[in-house]
């Protein structure tokens, strides 16, 4: 006999939790088809909660679950299989956990699927209220949905659930200033975020975009970054096609190939947790995250007298005609002038301010790393990618001498 589905406490797809006669623990429990009898596997716990939790880690990772019905399935079973097959892999992944888990905590032990319903939801949100702001809130009842969303999309679930619409919160207000920026910029850092930090700055594009840019993305001749990579459908975060800002050239010139934002040689994945490193080092507040430079840099640009318009395209917000001519705009001479112009002018400001210098002007934009000469030391290493223009910074302000920059760098004016 299966036994009654009501008896079997927190289950999940094929299996749920029971107890041997005369024994406190709590075990992994299904029925063997086979055998035609109902097996058990201690999970080495008393605590209900706990053996919950060791089921929905043991299911989330050895089992795929099929078209099941949304009673059948505990809402943290949903939450670690997205976070583990899917959001542990995206940027801002440990937000998103974060979120998850608050989620968690506030919703009733063991609740499922089913039971997360509209009523649930407003529960919850009444809760989060009084901890919260609304944007926070926002932001975490949404990754519940994302969860949900991604299991039912992918087959594992039977069904889509409804949701609540909760409306906008403020939005990060954070700003800084461009004494912050040169701060920031001031601070020691590895050669992959001064690289990623620069293109924050000359792009005021979101992080994900800038992990994601490679050089093939980025044409020297015609002075543009196509923030979109090959075979990356446009969605409603649209990734457009910028003029190169000419601080940003030696940077981009110093990669040869692959993704700019490297860490030896592979491409950057995640970087919250350096980024912070590097915030807390330059005594910033918890508040000045990567997407804050975005909103900083826009800000400037607004202020400098950037048109709202031209300013919608740069950041990649829909304008009209964008599916017609706005394909092309980027060719003509003058795309995005204002915005080029003033994100100049924000790159000399915080060099007036900062520690080194963020527009190389006594650097040929076409500084590369080249192969060492025959007679050159054997065991040098060449360097890393953006350590090159790192190394030019240093060699400017007289701070060291690479001993390599006759086969590497070249100290020369721009022409």
């Amino acid at each position: 006999m299966r036994g009654d589905r009501k008896d079997q406490r927190g289950r999940i797809g094929e299996y749920w939790l029971s107890q041997r006669p005369n024994s406190a623990q709590w075990c992994r429990t299904w029925f063997d088809a086979d055998a035609r009898q109902t097996r058990r596997a201690s999970l080495g716990t008393d605590d209900f909660e706990q053996a919950q939790l060791a089921l929905a880690e043991w299911v989330t990772r050895n089992v795929t679950l099929r078209q099941q019905q949304p009673r059948d399935v505990p809402v943290a079973t949903v939450f670690a299989r997205y976070y583990d097959k899917h959001a542990r892999h995206v940027i801002g992944a440990s937000v998103q956990q974060a979120n998850l888990r608050v989620m968690l905590e506030t919703l009733p032990a063991g609740i499922t699927v089913a039971e997360l319903n509209l009523e649930a939801q407003q529960a919850a949100v009444a809760i989060l209220r009084k901890r919260y702001a609304p944007g926070t809130i926002k932001r975490m009842l949404s990754a519940a949905k994302a969860a949900v969303t991604w299991s039912w999309k992918n087959g594992e679930l039977d069904r889509q659930m409804p949701f609540l619409s909760l409306p906008e919160g403020q939005g990060r207000e954070r700003v800084l200033s461009i004494a912050e920026l040169a701060q920031l910029w001031s601070a020691d850092m590895p050669d992959h975020v001064r690289v990623f930090l620069v293109l924050l700055i000359g792009t005021a594009a979101r992080p994900q975009a800038i992990l994601q840019l490679t050089r093939f993305q980025c044409d020297l001749d015609r002075g543009t970054i196509n923030l979109n990579p090959p075979g990356r459908l446009q969605t409603k975060k649209r990734r457009p096609i910028l003029p190169m800002a000419g601080f940003l050239r030696p940077w981009v010139a110093s990669v040869q190939a692959g993704p700019l934002v490297a860490w030896r040689g592979k491409p950057v994945l995640k970087i919250n947790g350096a980024f912070q490193t590097v915030r807390d080092a330059a005594g910033l507040d918890a508040e000045v995250v990567p997407y804050a430079i975005r909103h900083t840099i826009a800000t400037e640009m607004r202020a400098r007298g950037v048109p709202e318009l031209e300013l919608a395209g740069f950041l990649g917000h829909l304008m009209p005609n964008i599916r017609t001519t706005g394909r092309y705009t980027h060719v003509a001479p003058d795309h995005l002038a204002r915005a080029r112009a003033a994100l100049e002018d924000i790159a000399n400001d915080i060099g007036r301010v900062a520690a080194r210098p963020m527009v190389l002007n006594n650097l040929r934009a076409s500084c590369v790393p080249v192969p060492q000469r025959e007679n050159a030391n054997s065991s040098a290493k060449p360097l890393s990618t953006g350590a090159a223009v790192a190394a030019g910074i240093k060699h400017s302000l007289g701070e060291w001498s690479c001993g390599r920059c006759c086969g590497v760098l070249s100290a020369r004016p721009l022409a």
